[in-house]
């Protein structure tokens, strides 16, 4: 019995020592990706249809801060989303997302100023 004890401490020591070892991570290959014009010409839509929603928020509101780099990103982001073709129900959620963030994103004044100005919202959430 003292024996059976013995050699399972044994491989448990042995087993945890294994473990406890630290593998060399293998470096990650870097595959270059070539956009195609198409690529590249959806992407510059894109960020010129962010940069609309941007300017026309701008209208509504000043910005504070990184406000304009953050909208731009959220902008960017919702047209990328709606490129795709997407179910209604997709949008809707998409649009009460984007209403979501835009609401957190500003201060209690600039949600004052935006909520006198509807249809600027609407345009901005669809």
């Amino acid at each position: 019995m003292k024996k059976i004890v013995f050699l399972f401490s044994v491989m448990l020591a042995c087993g945890l020592t294994a473990n406890a070892q630290q593998k060399k991570a293998a470096k990650p290959v870097k595959q270059e990706v070539q956009q195609t014009p198409q690529a590249n010409a959806d992407a510059k839509k894109i960020a010129e249809a962010a940069a609309k929603d941007v300017a026309a928020l701008g209208k509504v509101i000043t910005f504070t801060g990184t406000q304009q780099q953050d909208f731009m990103g959220l902008f960017e982001h919702k047209h990328r989303y709606l490129a795709q073709n997407l179910s209604n129900e997709r949008k809707a959620i998409l649009s009460q997302s984007i209403e979501a963030k835009i609401n957190a994103t500003l201060t209690p004044d600039q949600n004052a100023k935006l909520a006198k100005s509807p249809e600027t919202m609407k345009m901005l959430i669809n």
